[in-house]
Formats: C-alpha cells, sequence, structure tokens
C-alpha cells in the first residue's frame, strides 16, 4: 500500500472522527470525502492543499425566487449551509494536520475557498521538511 494511499486512508477516518465532536456529527458522518495533498520542495518548504466535499450536495432551492423575500429566504439557506459546512471543513483540516504531523507548527494560509458543499485551502507549514519528513511525504 503506497503512502498516498495510506494518507487518504487516515484522512477519511479522520474527518469521521473529527464530525463526531462537532455541533451535528449525524449530518456529516460519512458523508464527506477530504484529501490532503503534500507538496516539499527541494529547499524543504512544505506546501499542502486540503480538498474536502460533500457526497451529496445540500438541498439548496434551485427555482428561481418569485419574490425579495423568497430570494432572502434562499440566500439564508445557502449562507447557513455553507457555514455549517466551513465548520465542517475546518475541523477536518485541523485532525488531518495533526493526526498525519504534517505542519507541526502551524502553517501560513496561501488560498481559500469554502462552498456550501466543498472547500479548498492552499497552505505554507511554519516549518521547513525534516529528513524524516521527507521520507514520509514526499511522493517520488
Amino acid at each position: 500500500m503506497s503512502t498516498h494511499q495510506i494518507l487518504t486512508l487516515l484522512l477519511t477516518g479522520t474527518l469521521l472522527v473529527g464530525c463526531s465532536t462537532s455541533p451535528s456529527p449525524e449530518k456529516y458522518a460519512g458523508k464527506i470525502r477530504d484529501q490532503l495533498t503534500t507538496d516539499i520542495k527541494d529547499n524543504s518548504l512544505k506546501l499542502f492543499t486540503y480538498r474536502a466535499t460533500l457526497a451529496l450536495p445540500p438541498a439548496l432551492s434551485t427555482a428561481r425566487p418569485q419574490n425579495r423575500q423568497e430570494a432572502i429566504k434562499i440566500a439564508r439557506q445557502t449562507e447557513d449551509a455553507r457555514e455549517e459546512f466551513e465548520q465542517q471543513f475546518e475541523l477536518g483540516l485541523a485532525r488531518t494536520l495533526e493526526m498525519t504531523g504534517y505542519c507541526r507548527e502551524g502553517y501560513l494560509e496561501l488560498f481559500r475557498i469554502v462552498e456550501a458543499d466543498r472547500g479548498e485551502l492552499k497552505g505554507e507549514c511554519n516549518e521547513g521538511a525534516s529528513a524524516e519528513d521527507i521520507k514520509r511525504f514526499s511522493h517520488n
């Protein structure tokens, strides 16, 4: 089994465990797929991309609102779904980095986008890669 496959299995389990401490774990248990991609540069710079998606997107209205009140309601539902998923996304990211030990001293956020059913974050670890990191996380 490759390192990438092991990390994927760990990450899936991590997110499921992470959901158990969130406000509504039953809503997301087993419904989120996540992935951590690592990238260690020659100068020991440690980069990563974390992605998470809902297996089934939330049921948001796709109907065209007939009035301002409906439009406001749909906008509120969409924002609530995004905020709820963002909490799960944050939890999954934190647990994944903790369990893998990839960014032991934190990270700098380079890019982030979170919607109601998917999210992506690109980051740079605060510490450089150790020999063990290179051995464990390099994808040769």
